[in-house]
């Protein structure tokens, strides 16, 4: 017990107070009340000198504060690593890495039975899951090395038991599908912040290449969505363990469906070459962890979805051979609209760029720069520009373009290909646009005293407010303008969208030309310009900030705005594929993955079906089929199929009825998981990680010849210290018989006075 003062203001200011107060007392009262007798003066001055007292007491917050200690029962957690790298033989002797990890803690029984009596000790496994033991046995069969989700399951029994350390021992290499993908060092920062320290012992060996030959193949990348007969590359990582000075062939394998009905896999046999392809190649690591990227080209000849994959060819005295090949799904389409975009490097760019539709590959090359005498213009070989079937010109002067480049940009165009440009500081006539080639095909006028010299902006030819871009009344007509299939709801789609930041000032170059969108309000500038030049389509466009449309939330109508202006100038606004589709992104997965598979239907002018009844069937590799019944109501519908424990292909067929009416073919699709050991594909040990969750738990991580050393410290210094201190503090002041007494006193001092006369 204690007293405690938390005085309202400094302790000088209080003492000083204190003493004016009592002699204020002292020299003021005395004199009023010296004509009385002395018993009534020493009355009348005590309840005055009393009652200062009291004030002064509250002033100084008083209280008693009284502490107990108790003892209060604490556990310590040993959590071992279970899963399967733990039987990697690369402990001392070779022996595995559980038997080293029970006898470390073998060796430290002694210490752990000596802890204080109040700490209690609590043993677990743990792979996939978290699981309580009596004791620990040589068995490690986990599939998965979850040390994340073990430390989410043990954070959620805090509130039964009060945590004084973690001892967690494991290889430390972390290796997990969803739904136990929880991030380690996340958790480990949570028993940071609750106090709780974890202690690390790592075990086995962080490099296996002196002792095991093993190709590994990692990271296939691929586009899923190729062109016939267009040349395709394809890099994939080998890491090569135990294997330096050796030749490895790597090679390219593509699925033979001659003969395979849809929902069948096709036997695997190596590519042929075609064209400029390179289907096979040799690598020679000189380090025994050596890991090459490899760079292979195949061009396709026939459309369709094909499972291709890149293997390593074994080596001689190589057990492990599931990990030489990774394989994946690609679709071979027929043709394909191909766009080229130049423009500089704005945001603008980005954001169409980011547009996701198969059927069209958008090239981008970064030119310009304003309009800086550096720049020169671009090489006109840099790009086969005869392939392209749109041109989209952004921010970029002619004179950066160059004379060649636009001469062949103008010969593409009369041949039928489409041509955009976008509004912009050096576009239009600011850009010099006027007499070069493609003045008399942009269908807005330009003139050659517009060209600006400098990097001065002509505020003349430019509008610099906010404005919002709507169809005009032929607009509604258009395919362009189509946000939506009702009428009302694309007008309410445009309304919503953001405005555009500023535009160019533009003028139509022809009556036939058409202003497909204008801007709200009465002056309605026009903004979007669109005409037939022989046989290509051509536009302008005023505006180049419709990525705020993205960025405010409307990425679907961003995407379906720069899609359909593209398909129009090339033509292509009619051409639909099959009605009902489906897509699986990523086309290759991992066991035990969630895997979505998205889908949809559209009509015969490729605008989305709302209101129908998917049905969604997965097949997998053993024959085993799920199925399942969804209501379409947008553009795209998704789903999520998790039934994925077993490697092999898994074929997606979707089908579709709107009012009980069939809406075309069944669309059939497939995604590989792939055939990977978690656990031994590389069981190499990751100290990194162990240490990383020590040091953001507030705890160390230890060698484990240091344990035994450690825990008698641990011991020594008290670590675990079980004692409990409660306080509990009584006000002295802060009550109602305090102020009962402050009153009684005022009231009696009062009374005296007024039973004498002084009040």
């Amino acid at each position: 017990m204690q007293p405690i003062f938390e005085p309202i203001w400094s302790w000088p200011t209080m003492i000083l107070l204190i003493i004016g107060l009592i002699t204020l007392v002292l020299t003021t009262y005395p004199k009023r009340v010296r004509h009385f007798s002395p018993t009534i003066r020493r009355l009348l001055i005590g309840l005055r000198l009393i009652t200062v007292l009291l004030l002064a007491f509250m002033l100084l917050r008083p209280s008693i504060e009284f502490s107990d200690q108790t003892r209060q029962q604490s556990w310590l957690y040993i959590v071992a690593d279970a899963s399967r790298s733990m039987q990697t033989e690369d402990a001392p002797g070779s022996a595995p890495r559980r038997n080293e990890l029970l006898k470390t803690l073998q060796t430290v029984k002694p210490r752990l039975d000596n802890l204080d009596k109040n700490i209690g000790i609590r043993r677990f496994d743990f792979s996939s899951e978290l699981i309580p033991v009596e004791a620990f046995s040589e068995e490690a069969a986990g599939d998965q090395t979850a040390i994340g989700y073990a430390l989410e399951m043990i954070s959620s029994q805090l509130q039964q038991d009060r945590l004084v350390g973690i001892l967690l021992l494991s290889d430390g290499a972390e290796r997990t599908v969803p739904p136990y993908d929880v991030d380690a060092k996340t958790q480990a920062s949570y028993f940071g912040d609750t106090g709780i320290p974890i202690y690390t012992i790592g075990f086995g060996s962080s490099s296996l290449q002196d002792t095991t030959l093993d190709l590994v193949m990692e990271s296939l990348v691929i586009d899923p969505l190729v062109f016939e007969k267009k040349n395709t590359p394809i890099s994939v990582k080998v890491r090569s363990l135990g294997a330096a000075n050796r030749d490895i062939t790597v090679r390219l394998l593509v699925e033979d469906r001659t003969g395979i009905k849809k929902g069948e896999a096709g036997k695997m046999v190596p590519a042929s070459a075609y064209g400029n392809s390179r289907v096979a190649t040799q690598i020679h690591p000189n380090q025994n962890n050596e890991l090459t990227t490899v760079e292979l080209f195949w061009t396709p000849e026939i459309p369709g979805e094909y499972k291709i994959a890149v293997e390593a060819v074994p080596l001689e005295g190589e057990i492990k051979q599931t990990n030489n090949r990774l394989e994946t799904i690609v679709t071979v389409q027929k043709g394909g609209l191909q766009v080229v975009y130049f423009d500089s490097l704005r945001p603008e760019q980005k954001f169409i760029r980011s547009m996701n539709d198969p059927k069209i590959q958008l090239d981008y090359i970064p030119v310009g720069n304003g309009f800086s005498g550096n720049n020169k213009p671009i090489n006109a070989d840099l790009k086969d520009l005869a392939r392209y079937d749109v041109f989209i010109i952004g921010d970029v002067p002619a004179d950066t373009l160059g004379p060649t480049v636009l001469r062949k940009i103008a010969d593409r165009v009369e041949q039928g290909a489409g041509l955009l440009m976008t509004g912009g500081y050096h576009s239009f006539g600011p850009g010099g646009y006027a007499n070069t080639p493609l003045e008399n095909l942009i269908p807005v006028v330009m003139r050659a005293n517009e060209k600006q010299a400098g990097n001065a902006i002509a505020k003349d030819l430019h509008y610099f407010q906010d404005l919002k871009m709507v169809p005009t009344s032929l607009g509604l007509q258009r395919y362009v303008m189509q946000l939506d299939s009702s009428r009302e709801a694309n007008r309410q789609k445009w309304n919503m969208l953001a405005p555009l930041k500023g535009a160019n000032r533009l003028k139509k170059r022809f009556d036939t030309v058409e202003v497909l969108a204008e801007s709200a309000g009465n002056e309605a500038i026009p903004l979007l310009f669109a005409s037939d030049v022989g046989n290509a389509r051509v536009m302008a466009f005023a505006g180049d900030t419709t990525f705020q449309w993205f960025l405010t939330g409307n990425r679907n109508e961003h995407e379906r705005f720069w899609r359909q202006m593209i398909l129009w100038l090339a033509h292509k606004e009619n051409e639909t594929d099959q009605s009902v589709w489906a897509r699986v992104e990523p086309r290759n997965v991992a066991p035990g993955s969630q895997v979505p598979v998205l889908f949809g239907a559209r009509d015969d002018k490729g605008k989305p079906i709302s209101d129908v009844q998917f049905t969604v069937q997965v097949t997998g590799p053993s024959g085993k089929t799920s199925k399942s019944e969804i209501q379409g109501t947008g553009e795209t519908s998704r789903t999520t199929f998790s039934q994925t424990q077993e490697p092999g292909d898994y074929w997606v067929t979707v089908s579709a009825v709107k009012n009980g009416n069939s809406l075309g073919f069944d669309a059939i699709t497939r995604f590989i998981v792939d055939p990977r050991d978690l656990e031994l594909d590389n069981p190499a040990a990751d100290y990194s990680l162990l240490e990383s969750i020590a040091s953001l738990s507030g705890g160390s991580s230890l060698p484990p010849e240091e344990l035994e050393s450690f825990l008698t410290r641990m011991n020594k210094e008290n670590l675990w210290n079980n004692d409990l201190t409660r306080y509990r503090r009584v006000s002295l002041w802060d009550n109602w018989y305090f102020l009962l007494c402050f009153i009684l006193l005022l009231s009696a001092e009062w009374f005296f006075r007024k039973h004498k006369g002084l009040v």
